[in-house]
């Protein structure tokens, strides 16, 4: 049993969170949060101060979201708790474990009133899975403990401790242990179930979300496409879950609307999904009839939405359930999905197929960076227009080697998620990628970047524009409206940082410069200016170009037979 011990509040946080595995926090220093601060500066606990707590939450969401074990970040009370809420609701939506610690005003004494005082924990709310507040020091040990089983339990998401300034620096006398949290799988009958249903079926197919990437999930799916012949098809986060160069790999879900992957999907009567959270990819996308039979596999309940109606539930781990399944699956014809998958790749390869230009199409940005990196190496995507093709034409190797979001998708997170990426795999090269609005959104914290002395590559795509959302009014015959930027010349401004700055030109193609950017030690930035033209491309629904090549094929199959 843990000895007793004689500690302040933020000491004895410090001891928890040690306790809990953490070996860095990311945020601000802050008046009501100085007790905290203190701690940690004692403690073998790093302390990242960014530059903004926006930045920190998305470190720490990067953090939980390759780590599998929450992220913790800091802030004090109303503008820096605040500031934390867009990193929040990133790491909210899209599955990331997170733990953050906010101050607050004294509970008594409090000569300052109500100056900078917000209701934190009613803000936090909405975008956390739950937001309270530590008024009793004797709590500390349980109200941390039940934080960080909240954060990971299910569907990973956001525990919020709000600690006043004068509970911080209470004493407080404890001998709280971990509490071990129970395990919980699906049952014999609920696998049994869906076993019955990928065997009555059709044609199924897996549909693999960000779940599917964490942990041991990824090695036991591609053993069950290999054990079952069924074929996996990636939402935007789940890429890289199976190998997109594996046989049974039907590539990536990359828009909305129909396009070349959906070729794997719009005709299954079952699709069993691994790791699944609609906010990822709209069920009403993929099966717009609302007549797919659905077997949800996840650590978490499926929820209820139009288009995501399961059928049959296995909470639980999903390794472990992708395993227990694989007996009672019956092997289907190792062809089955072969001409489908030849009819997407082969697709895709037509548009790879068109000759780089200047400016450069995202398109060659994506080609290029697969060329240049190794298959475990990182590429962190900010959100914009290029993200679709990425998550296109990127094809991924290993889980968590795009790191893109589809769930909050908000702009601004590029920098931190790279930022993070290179401190989790110190050995693998990791490129962030950014277009220039959400790039100069946080762009102070390449100071942070410097100061870690990171290795680092950020590819800027330059526009002049929020080009995503000019896209968007073109697309719907509006006028180009209140788009437009100017930009300041980021060479300039990484020498000003102590980064390395780099401009692709007609003389310096993006190969060229990139080549030289991830060869250089330290923070390399590169101005890219960029093409989006060619987004006209996506702008159709995709889908019947697909079936016609799918035909196609499977009358050469015919004749060949």
């Amino acid at each position: 049993m843990e000895p007793l011990e004689r500690q302040n509040v933020a000491q004895r946080l410090t001891s928890r969170l040690e306790a809990h595995g953490v070996a860095t926090v990311f945020g601000l220093p802050g008046e009501e949060n100085l007790a905290v601060v203190e701690a940690l500066g004692r403690s073998d606990i790093e302390f990242v101060a960014t530059r903004h707590e926006q930045h920190a939450a998305f470190m720490a969401a990067t953090h939980g979201r390759l780590t599998g074990e929450p992220g913790v970040c800091l802030a004090t009370l109303g503008p820096g708790a605040t500031n934390l809420v867009t990193g929040l609701a990133h790491a909210q939506l899209g599955g990331m474990p997170v733990v953050a610690i906010t101050g607050q005003k004294p509970l008594r004494d409090n000569d300052e009133g109500s100056f900078q005082v917000l209701d934190v924990t009613s803000v936090a709310r909405p975008v956390t899975k739950t937001a309270v507040t530590l008024h009793d020091p004797a709590n500390v040990d349980v109200v941390i403990d039940v934080a960080f089983a909240q954060a990971v339990a299910g569907r990973p998401g956001v525990a919020l401790i709000e600690i006043p300034e004068d509970v911080a620096g209470a004493e407080v006398t404890t001998k709280r242990s971990p509490t071990p949290q129970p395990s919980i799988g699906p049952t014999a009958a609920s696998l049994g179930l869906a076993a019955a249903l990928l065997n009555s079926a059709e044609q199924p197919v897996v549909l693999a979300s960000g779940g599917a990437t964490q942990g041991s999930v990824a090695d036991a799916l591609t053993r069950f496409a290999e054990a079952t012949g069924i074929g996996v098809l990636a939402t935007q986060m789940g890429k890289g879950a199976i190998p997109e160069s594996h046989p049974l790999s039907m590539r990536t879900l990359g828009m909305h609307r129909g396009d070349y992957a959906h070729l794997a999907i719009a005709d299954a009567d079952v699709v069993l999904t691994v790791g699944y959270s609609p906010v990822e990819h709209p069920p009403l996308a993929w099966n717009p009839r609302e007549d797919i039979t659905i077997v949800h596999l996840a650590p978490w309940p499926a929820p209820l939405e139009r288009g995501y109606q399961a059928t049959v539930q296995c909470v639980g781990d999903c390794a472990s359930s992708l395993d227990n399944l694989v007996p009672l699956v019956q092997r289907r014809p190792p062809d089955e999905m072969a001409t489908r998958r030849q009819a997407i790749v082969n697709l895709l390869e037509e548009e790879e197929a068109t000759e780089s230009s200047f400016p450069p199409a995202p398109l060659n940005i994506a080609r290029e960076l697969r060329s240049q990196l190794k298959p475990h190496d990182v590429v962190a995507l900010d959100n914009g227009a290029y993200k679709l093709w990425f998550a296109r034409h990127y094809s991924c190797e290993a889980p968590n080697t795009l790191l893109l979001d589809n769930a909050l998708a908000t702009m601004g997170a590029g920098l931190a998620t790279a930022m993070e990426a290179k401190r989790v795999h110190p050995d693998r090269t990791v490129v962030g990628v950014c277009g220039d609005g959400g790039f100069l959104m946080n762009v102070q914290d390449v100071e942070t970047a410097c100061r870690l002395d990171l290795d680092l590559t950020v590819v800027v795509l330059r526009d002049d524009a929020y080009g995503f959302i000019g896209w968007h009014q073109e697309e719907q015959d509006r006028p180009r409206e209140s788009v437009s930027l100017g930009n300041p010349d980021l060479v300039q401004l990484a020498a000003a940082f102590g980064a390395n700055g780099h401009r692709v030109s007609h003389d310096r193609p993006f190969a060229e410069v990139l080549h030289r950017a991830i060869s250089e030690s330290g923070v390399s930035i590169i101005d890219c200016p960029i093409d989006y033209s060619t987004n006209e491309v996506l702008e159709g629904d995709l889908l019947p170009m697909a079936r016609a090549r799918l035909r196609v094929l499977e009358n050469i199959n015919n004749q060949n037979s």
